[in-house]
């Protein structure tokens, strides 16, 4: 799924997905809460990247079982706005149906503070996040 993430290929990264998939982000982020919907990441991803340039994904480890997964990884980006980078430890904790879909995502940031500080000023309209 992350592949087709980085590729753009959102009609691939979607069969992995839920119809009710949701995703959370931090709410101290300018595109933090919950975000629903089987094109929820792609639209997610799309507002992540209007703050966001030249991001960097390192894999430490992927541990888990057929309910959840966690994603241990080193995460880099550019604010947009001030040119200044974060560079810090995430995971991702996926919860995944019956029917090997991922339902529920949360994204954990070492310190989503600095990740808010960096973006730069709230330059975007508050959206609906329901799919």
């Amino acid at each position: 799924m992350y592949a087709h993430v980085q590729q753009g290929d959102w009609d691939a990264v979607e069969n992995y997905l839920a119809d009710d998939f949701l995703i959370y982000e931090p709410p101290s982020l300018p595109y933090g809460g919950e975000w629903h919907g089987k094109d929820a990441l792609r639209r997610l991803y799309a507002l992540v990247m209007a703050y966001w340039e030249a991001p960097k994904v390192e894999w430490i480890d992927l541990l888990g079982n057929e309910t959840y997964t966690v994603a241990l990884l080193h995460f880099s980006m550019t604010s947009r706005a001030s040119g200044k980078r974060f560079s810090q430890h995430i995971t991702e904790v996926t919860r995944f149906n019956s029917d090997g879909k991922m339902t529920e995502m949360r994204i954990h940031y070492f310190d989503a503070g600095e990740i808010a500080r960096i973006a730069g000023p709230d330059r975007f309209p508050k959206v609906s996040y329901k799919g």
